[in-house]
């Protein structure tokens, strides 16, 4: 039984470092706007500018096909409007980020993920209160070399979060989030 543990576990090893022969780590930090909604007009709506940091592994597996894992943390979120909704101020999350090469050096791509929010204020008429919500996340984004370490990532991404429940009142939030990254890629 040892054995065949041990003889599969060398094919995957030997395997996984041909077929990722051109992955590597990357660190990144982004700046970005985002709107949050509710599907309850009690709730009404903000807007804010997230300021987050992320680290992945990725690479090209096969000829122009991209692939990633990607742990991101929301550091802080400052306030641009908020008409009594539901603010998002920090989170984390993990996506996997499937692309296409459109070029040497430009990646087109997608994120599907799950984010974990902490909601610092949800106004209802009768009651204010923090809450974290889960959410999941899909993207698409553009990624370029700048130089040899050092990429340019924009983004567009739509979190639909679960249910929020406070004073008796009931929404689901949206958040639509844009961002600009910039990330270094270790070698």
């Amino acid at each position: 039984m040892l054995k065949k543990i041990l003889a599969v576990s060398s094919i995957i090893a030997v395997t996984s470092g041909v077929a990722f022969a051109s992955t590597s780590p990357y660190v990144g930090a982004s700046l970005g706007i985002t709107a949050n909604t509710a599907t309850s007009q009690t709730f009404g709506s903000y807007r804010g500018v997230p300021v987050s940091v992320f680290a992945g592994y990725g690479g090209v597996i096969n000829q122009n096909f991209y692939l990633a894992g990607e742990l991101t943390g929301t550091l802080a979120t400052g306030e641009i409007s908020n008409q009594g909704a539901v603010k998002t101020s920090y989170g984390f999350g993990g996506s996997i980020l499937p692309g296409v090469m459109l070029s040497d050096h430009t990646l087109a791509f997608a994120r599907v993920g799950v984010v974990r929010t902490h909601f610092s204020q949800v106004r209802v008429p009768t009651t204010s209160t923090s809450r974290d919500q889960t959410g999941g996340q899909f993207g698409l984004g553009m990624q370029t070399n700048v130089t040899q370490n050092i990429d340019l990532r924009g983004e567009y991404d739509f979190i639909a979060y679960r249910s929020i429940n406070a004073g008796g009142y009931s929404a689901k939030p949206r958040s639509d989030v844009a961002t600009a990254s910039l990330i270094y890629k270790f070698d």
